[in-house]
């Protein structure tokens, strides 16, 4: 069998200990100090028996959380086949390995979460093209619709660049301000990728050590975080939403700091926590120190300018078709009724 993962968005180390060339040993890449969560790679069998992947470590994830496993998905790369999760009768998942099982003559790509890199965005917006949407290739790939004389809606994605569902959920998005002409009310503002190094490079955090959504209040902060925020000076601020998708939870959940007129379907609304809360909650349910005084995007963005500002964090659990239709629903919801934001 054969491995690859040298492509944009590949992510994988192929071990020594290979045993045969039917079981082939993986491990998950080291990211800052630790292991990466978000994996993605093509395995080809051409022998003429069954071969077995094996990622040997997953344990070793900060993010790693039994009540949270759930199976990756994968493409038949011989078919122009849409990604599907593998089921028990293909992957078994124990405590610290999973185990695949590769057919003779499959050719697969496997994946945490389905890869989504830029060419993935860039063919849905020449499927949705049109006239009220604009796209700029600045620092980022800013895409604006309506007038910016309105009342703007900030939107931004893949701050980490292994949440690849928050790029479904942003196509839902933006799907359903075109459908329903939300931006005769409002001013778009979308960024689906902002972190296109770590898209790049597989990872699932960390780009040379940083984590982007810890780095906000920082005057080492990334350059594509410095340009957000100078975005953000131009517009007239209505409400600020940041996507992401979190590795531990089975339930979606919003965080904001305004939950009493909420009402969103298929999400629990959380009020936002206080650091001492978020200091405990990320030693416990990740194993990890967090730094408090480190503002994320949506501090930030409440100290500064005071305005509506959403968290949206999706499962794992939630099937990635799922989650455009959920940032369908989501927007319409939030916006459709004349004052509920």
């Amino acid at each position: 069998m054969e491995i690859f993962c040298d492509y944009e968005g590949g992510s994988i180390l192929l071990l020594a200990n290979n045993r045969g060339d039917n079981i082939i040993n993986l491990s998950l890449k080291k990211e800052f100090k630790a292991y990466s969560h978000y994996y993605n790679f093509q395995v080809k069998n051409s022998t003429s028996k069954i071969g077995y992947v094996q990622i040997t470590n997953i344990n070793l994830s900060k993010y790693f959380h039994k009540s949270a496993i759930n199976y990756p998905y994968y493409k038949n790369l011989k078919e122009t086949s849409k990604w599907q999760r593998f089921d028990k009768s293909k992957c078994t998942i124990n405590d610290n390995k999973i185990i695949i099982s590769i057919l003779p003559g499959e050719y697969l790509e496997i994946s945490l979460v389905p890869r989504y890199i830029k060419e993935d965005l860039e063919r849905f917006l020449v499927v949705n093209k049109n006239d009220n949407l604009k796209v700029k290739e600045e620092i980022l790939t800013k895409i604006e619709i309506g007038d910016e004389k309105l009342p703007s809606i900030f939107v931004i994605a893949r701050q980490h660049p292994g949440e690849t569902l928050s790029s479904f959920f942003v196509e839902g998005m933006i799907k359903a301000v075109l459908e329903n002409k939300l931006y005769l009310n409002y001013h778009f503002v979308f960024y689906p990728l902002v972190n296109l190094e770590g898209i790049k490079n597989g990872n699932h955090r960390y780009v040379k050590n940083i984590d982007f959504n810890r780095n906000w209040n920082s005057r080492h902060a990334a350059k594509e975080i410095k340009y957000l925020k100078k975005q953000l000076d131009m517009y007239n601020l209505k409400c600020f939403i940041d996507v992401h998708n979190d590795e531990i939870t089975p339930i979606n959940y919003i965080r904001a700091n305004d939950i009493n007129n909420l009402n969103l379907d298929d999400f629990k609304i959380l009020k936002s926590m206080n650091p001492l809360y978020r200091f405990f909650r990320g030693l416990i349910k990740q194993r990890k120190i967090i730094n408090v005084w480190s503002l994320t995007a949506r501090d930030y963005v409440n100290k500064k300018y005071k305005c509506f500002s959403i968290l949206v964090e999706l499962s794992m659990k939630c099937y990635y078709t799922k989650c455009i239709d959920l940032g369908n629903k989501f927007m319409v919801k939030l916006l459709k009724k004349e004052g509920e934001l």
